[in-house]
């Protein structure tokens, strides 16, 4: 048995190991019809001549209606111009940003996210983060980029570059789609980005060049908030000084007053971009530290955030009299969906219930997804796009820890291979689990963690910044040189993480 693209290679056995998810994993959504377990629980499928319908008989009683699903679907142009200056209807979100997903690159794209939101209705969604330059030469064909169902609201875009006049036009294409935020991107350490794209954690390097975007971002977003998404510093320019210069400059210049702050610094060379979620040692303080020194504007804290439990005690931390806006959840949203994402509305944000009742409910809404939008961004002489193995990747996080989930990954692997839909890999597959796994709701969380125990495991605050040093940040053209950050990152390699959960982001 192998592991190969995220899958197990194999046949499906009756077995009882629940299997942890493979690392390495990329992710993309997908939605299942009729009820669930059980042999041809959604009935057979046919296909015809560059046609496919879901023979949904067998699922009736489930569903209470037959539904007929072709593909590709036809969907109408989003980016029709508002006729109201120029400027597209935005949904109104009225959830604070408590809980967000961080923008994952090959992962938050839009299917994983439409499944995160079946699990959550509030939590805020981000996509992977999308160059600018991809959007403006990409005009024709913007919707394969910016596109999203509008039940993902609330959602933000985070951008990509460091020209103000090429981000300033991509924050124009993507307006009229209606995102409810849009986001710079100054934190992502990977060589992607901040290498030969010189943006990323690279722009953190040059203040006023991230003011000078943002500040030609606002002037055509018309009102749609914009934000920045960044870390505590970059190589040697680490000291908290120099990044309360960063939110002084970026806030005045770019008229920025909410800040996604990565609590940890980034190498630029030295580190890969998972070294760079671990080696690093958290620096929660710091956030408190940046809300004390600029009460005017909003941080939300980002790195090491495991769960709603751990969100709910830091939403309630209070230090010198100072709160963080909201927490953001990077990888456990991913790896562990139905632990993390289908409890968050009861937990974080206080709703009456959780909208997942259970596995096999939501399962069913993806499959619908999946059918209706299989092929839509095909390309003619192209393979399909999307197609079942890309909407199917979403889904494998779903049964973490539960007898049969090794098993299930065999077979969905095993039957990926011939399958036409995601309702028919579910309809094959889905025998491996029980029916108590497939209608279990979700687990409430742990008992709270108490406000002062997480609190206990923080250093004292840095001093405030006297705004009197002198910084010889290096510009943004030469971040990629990273002079002096490889024996850096040897030397922070050194230091052990303030704790377990510190070493996951």
């Amino acid at each position: 048995m192998r592991f190969i693209r995220g899958m197990w290679r194999g046949t499906c056995t009756q077995t009882s190991n629940g299997g942890a998810f493979p690392r390495g994993i990329a992710s993309r959504p997908s939605f299942g019809i009729g009820g669930f377990g059980g042999a041809s629980a959604l009935g057979g499928l046919r296909t015809h001549a560059g046609q496919r319908t879901v023979d949904c008989s067998a699922s009736r009683q489930a569903l209470g209606a037959t539904p007929t699903v072709t593909t590709p679907v036809a969907f109408s142009r989003v980016r029709a111009r508002a006729a109201h200056s120029g400027v597209a209807a935005m949904a109104v979100a009225t959830d604070k940003q408590l809980m967000s997903v961080a923008p994952m690159m090959d992962w938050t794209d839009l299917h994983w996210r439409q499944l995160a939101r079946m699990l959550s209705k509030h939590t805020w969604l981000w996509t992977e983060m999308v160059v600018d330059l991809t959007l403006v030469h990409q005009d024709p064909n913007l919707d394969k980029f910016l596109w999203f169902p509008e039940e993902q609201h609330p959602i933000v875009l985070q951008l990509g570059g460091s020209d103000p006049e090429t981000l300033a036009k991509a924050a124009e294409l993507a307006l009229p789609y209606g995102y409810d935020e849009i986001n710079l991107n100054c934190g992502c350490p990977s060589d992607r980005v901040a290498g030969s794209g010189c943006f990323g954690a690279a722009l953190m390097l040059d203040p006023q060049r991230v003011g000078a975007c943002c500040a030609a971002m606002n002037k055509v977003l018309g009102g749609v908030p914009l934000t920045i998404k960044c870390r505590l510093g970059v190589d040697d320019h680490d000291s908290y000084e120099e990044l309360a210069k960063f939110i002084r400059v970026v806030s005045e210049e770019g008229g920025i007053t909410h800040f996604i702050m990565h609590a940890r610094k980034a190498f630029l060379q030295g580190l890969n971009p998972h070294q760079n979620r671990t080696v690093p040692p958290l620096r929660h303080q710091w956030v408190f530290a940046l809300r004390r020194d600029f009460p005017h504007l909003s941080f939300s804290l980002n790195g090491g955030v495991q769960s709603c439990t751990e969100v709910s005690a830091i939403l309630e931390s209070t230090i010198q009299g100072n709160k963080v806006e909201g927490i953001m959840v990077g990888r456990a949203a991913y790896h562990y969906p139905w632990q993390v994402l289908a409890v968050a509305d009861t937990a974080v944000f206080g709703a009456a219930e959780d909208p997942a009742k259970s596995r096999r409910q939501v399962l069913r809404d993806y499959a619908k997804y999946a059918d209706s939008i299989q092929g839509r961004f095909t390309v003619e002489g192209h393979k399909q796009n999307p197609n079942t193995r890309s909407l199917t990747i979403p889904l494998l996080n779903m049964f973490h820890g539960e007898a049969g989930n090794r098993a299930w990954k065999q077979s969905v692997d095993k039957v990926l291979r011939e399958a036409q839909s995601v309702s028919e890999l579910l309809d094959k597959t889905l025998n491996c689990f029980s029916d108590e796994v497939l209608d279990a709701p979700p687990s409430p969380p742990p008992q709270g963690m108490p406000a002062a125990e997480w609190l206990e495991t923080l250093q004292e605050l840095p001093l405030p910044a006297t705004g009197e040093y002198d910084s010889s940040v290096r510009s943004v053209d030469d971040a990629a040189d990273g002079n002096g950050s490889a024996s850096e990152a040897n030397g922070a390699a050194e230091h052990a993480p303030p704790s377990a959960d510190a070493v996951r982001s």
